[in-house]
């Protein structure tokens, strides 16, 4: 069976206290106990002191007088009501005891007389007189280095018993009480406490991917539920941008496949409507084989960024040198550039390893350098450079072509996102390269940032950790 918060932490709460209280009771307790002792010893063996100075002449002998403690109280102040006098000779036998002993007598016990016989003076409860235990203090009395007697004065545990009996009926009572009051304050409280919780609940629960525009609203201060409020909301928001970007990429998927099919479909109905002229079939052959072309270049980009979504966090982590990997992709696109009249350069080619997946990494610079000779006119100039900083490597691809304006700087790496999307199909993109670009080096634990002047040319930069 589940319990809700409220009332787990109403149950640890009183738990704690009633603990805590008991703990307080039970230290009170034994301190105030201490503190009687303490009174009852610093009494008895006041009195246990004076009775030595009667009992004993100068000469040494032992004089007991009739109604010893009688005495003690009237000509020595000393107060011996309620207390219990014995006094023993050495062999243990009692030879004399106050009036409060009649009948009783306070037992020795073997090992209080054998400390007494060498000296020491021993404090013990005893509990053969009367209805309560006596505090006894046993106190030899040694002249010349000799036991003469043995002087016992006890006094009664009575009123420290009545006194804990009621502080018992008072403080077990007033324990429950403050917690079964206790109790009802923290359910409350906690209740109070707790309620933004139960509308954070019921807000998120009506949240759906019909309405993640939608916000919880609490009034609550920036406490630990106001927190947990704003997380929500900016967990919703990324969602809210998830489901957009799916849809975007959805319509936008959707849009460059359709292209493509429809002009398929409008050039081969026209090659069946003229289909003895051949010379115009293999025109419509030629332009299908680029359609067909392109779509295939989509549907590869889109597997892509597929795997690479699904391979986030496992690629492969094997050592792979990145100078090697720009030679091999700048010798490839040696032809190309010759073709496009751009000259393609590389300025610095440091030897550099990075652990990755090499194919990503190979597809990363590979789409870069394209993306440059793609956008550079004739005449213009492609400059490659990788270098290192500290730990990080660092490729960079400079152009000179057309450039990208300032508004359309931040989307460029967005999925089907294209500056000049008349342009950009007449180079035959489809606006997924950069995106890929920026994938991989995110799986690889780097960045990719681009700078870029209208009419001047563009920088991109991709930095990955070094091995």
């Amino acid at each position: 069976m589940a319990f809700s918060i409220r009332t787990r932490l109403t149950f640890w709460y009183t738990t704690l206290l009633f603990v805590s209280l008991l703990a307080f009771g039970a230290i009170f307790s034994y301190s105030l106990l201490k503190i009687f002792i303490y009174r009852i010893d610093n009494q008895i063996i006041s009195i246990a002191d004076m009775m030595i100075h009667t009992v004993i002449r100068p000469s040494g002998q032992i004089f007991i007088p009739r109604d010893f403690d009688i005495m003690l109280e009237r000509y020595f102040g000393v107060r011996t009501a309620g207390s219990y006098i014995q006094v023993l000779e050495p062999h243990g036998a009692v030879i004399a005891k106050s009036s409060s002993l009649e009948g009783f007598s306070i037992t020795v016990p073997p090992p209080t007389y054998r400390a007494a016989i060498e000296g020491a003076t021993t404090y013990e409860v005893v509990k053969t007189v009367g209805k309560y235990p006596l505090r006894v203090v046993t106190k030899p009395i040694i002249l010349d280095g000799r036991l003469i007697a043995i002087v016992q004065v006890g006094s009664s545990f009575e009123g420290m018993d009545e006194i804990f009996h009621l502080l018992a009926y008072i403080l077990l009572p007033g324990i429950l009480a403050c917690v079964v009051v206790a109790g009802a304050v923290g359910w409350f409280l906690a209740r109070k406490a707790l309620r933004p919780v139960a509308e954070i609940t019921d807000t998120a629960r009506k949240i759906t991917a019909e309405n993640l525009d939608e916000r919880i609203r609490a009034d609550v201060p920036q406490d630990e539920i106001g927190r947990l409020a704003a997380t929500m909301n900016e967990m919703i928001e990324r969602l809210e941008k998830s489901f957009q970007q799916i849809r975007q990429f959805t319509g936008d998927a959707s849009h460059e496949l359709k292209t493509p099919l429809t002009i398929l479909k409008g050039e081969i109905e026209m090659a069946l409507r003229s289909k003895d002229d051949v010379q115009y079939m293999k025109e419509v052959l030629s332009s299908s084989l680029e359609e067909i072309d392109r779509m295939s270049y989509i549907v590869k980009s889109l597997l892509d960024l597929a795997k690479m979504d699904v391979e986030k966090g496992a690629l492969a982590r094997e050592p792979v040198r990145l100078d090697k990997v720009l030679a091999d992709r700048h010798e490839h696109f040696k032809r190309l550039a010759f073709d496009s009249a751009v000259q393609l350069d590389i300025l610095e080619n440091r030897p550099v390893t990075v652990l990755g997946d090499q194919v990503r990494l190979s597809q990363l610079i590979y789409n870069l350098i394209d993306n440059a000779i793609k956008y550079t006119p004739s005449g213009g100039k492609v400059e490659l450079q990788l270098g290192q900083d500290g730990q990080t490597a660092i490729f960079r691809v400079k152009d000179t072509g057309v450039g990208i304006s300032p508004e359309d700087l931040p989307y460029i790496f967005d999925r089907f996102y294209r500056v000049d999307k008349a342009r950009t199909r007449e180079v035959g993109g489809a606006g997924l390269g950069l995106s890929i670009c920026k994938e991989i080096a995110e799986a690889h634990g780097g960045t990719l940032n681009a700078e870029s002047v209208p009419g001047k040319g563009s920088t991109f930069t991709a930095s990955l950790p070094a091995a």
